[in-house]
């Protein structure tokens, strides 16, 4: 059975899914366009696929072209969507960073997906709201050197440096968390937030204890410098930022919005049970405009408490080991292919 991997991006989260089911690969699209030259190239990239078997695509960006294939050309091959973007988030909370054409197109051709595979419960949650197909989840991975690197940090739980990582995106929302440390830090005057990733005004600096760090090479040299990780997300699917920085041993303050909250949830109610805290609910996921009351809180915290969450999480990052997404990845793989011309997937 032959596999065609559709990316839109190849995300190195991806690759052991890609290795697993020994996919080929194939660009979603060759040119970066919008608008109606967009519908002009995803008709080219219909016509251009080549005939596989099986297709995987990544994100909503694939499903455009593959529907264009299969409905105008009359193209056959099972279509796998691998829900790791915002794309269903978005058709069922109307996101300002989509525009309405955009959204339209993406309803329409979520019809081209014979099953689905989302990367967190999470998005698996609103999939379901507009695909009745079947859908499995399988959580990214970490990158293998990031993995490997990132499991030997020690951070320094004991500073007052709040790190984020992530691209200028609105999904992303590194605006929202420069505002949220505003104003956590009235109450806690020394703390400091740097924000890492290629673009991000350094107008944030003008908010005082914010510093844009840029790109940088080695995430390990910033996350050891750090007690804490906050992502603001206002739809993440699953960042694989957060998990990274959960390799690294830091504590992590996510948004109502962002997929890997399930492990900030578990890893709170571990803390709850171990040191007897009595409170409801979860102090370090909050929505947006309450984010600033997770970082409080968790500065709120003794060393020994930050110590095992710290343990917590680096025990939690073990399950996005590169070669262990990959085999989960295989086997829901072919549990939804299990009826697909009783074929074997290599």
């Amino acid at each position: 059975m032959k596999v065609l991997f559709v990316y839109a991006g190849m995300h190195p989260a991806h690759e052991p899914f890609v290795e697993a089911v020994k996919a080929d690969v194939y660009p979603a699209y060759h040119k970066d366009v919008n608008g109606f030259v967009k519908f002009v190239e995803g008709l080219k990239m219909a016509r251009e696929y080549p005939d596989y078997d099986v297709y995987i695509l990544e994100g909503g960006m694939p499903m455009f072209p593959m529907y264009l294939r299969k409905k105008l050309f009359r193209k056959n091959g099972f279509v796998v969507g691998l829900l790791a973007d915002e794309t269903f988030i978005n058709l069922v909370e109307r996101q300002p960073h989509y525009s309405t054409a955009e959204t339209l197109i993406h309803r329409i051709s979520a019809k081209v997906l014979d099953a689905a595979i989302a990367v967190s419960p999470f998005v698996k949650e609103y999939a379901e709201k507009i695909i009745d197909v079947p859908i499995e989840v399988v959580r990214p991975a970490i990158p293998k050197d990031s993995y490997e690197k990132l499991g030997k940090v020690k951070p320094n739980l004991e500073s007052n440096v709040i790190v984020s990582v992530g691209q200028p995106r609105f999904s992303i929302g590194m605006d929202v968390l420069v505002e949220q440390f505003r104003i956590a830090k009235k109450q806690i005057p020394d703390l400091e937030l740097w924000i890492v990733g290629k673009g991000h005004p350094k107008e944030y600096e003008r908010v005082e204890g914010v510093k844009v760090l840029g790109y940088v090479e080695d995430l390990s040299e910033v996350f050891e410098e750090a007690s804490l990780f906050v992502h603001a997300g206002r739809c993440s699917a699953y960042p694989v930022a957060t998990l990274e920085a959960m390799r690294a041993g830091l504590p992590v303050v996510v948004s109502t919005m962002t997929g890997t909250k399930e492990i900030v949830e578990r890893v709170e109610e571990q803390v709850k049970r171990e040191f007897g805290l009595n409170y409801d609910g979860n102090k370090f996921i909050q929505p947006l405009n309450r984010i600033f009351e997770g970082i409080v809180e968790y500065f709120k915290l003794d060393s020994e408490v930050r110590r095992i969450m710290s343990e917590l999480y680096k025990k939690e990052s073990e399950e996005f080991e590169p070669g262990k997404r990959g085999r989960e990845f295989k086997e829901k793989f072919k549990k939804l292919l299990a009826n697909f011309n009783n074929k074997e997937v290599p």
